[in-house]
């Protein structure tokens, strides 16, 4: 049973996702794993900003 940060996670990215979606874009594959590293607790909220961030040239 996923504990209530997981699921807090969880939703959060959904949602940033079905945004994206309903704007017509979708995120990049690797974009997708940095999202699912920080729904299992791997790294936290900064440390996806900074990823993403440094990927498009924005860090």
């Amino acid at each position: 049973m996923a504990n209530r940060d997981t699921v807090r996670r969880r939703r959060a990215i959904a949602d940033a996702r079905r945004t994206s979606e309903l704007e017509g874009s979708r995120s990049t594959d690797e974009t997708r794993a940095d999202q699912d590293a920080y729904v299992r607790g791997e790294i936290d909220i900064d440390q996806l900003g900074q990823r993403v961030r440094a990927r498009y040239g924005l860090a």
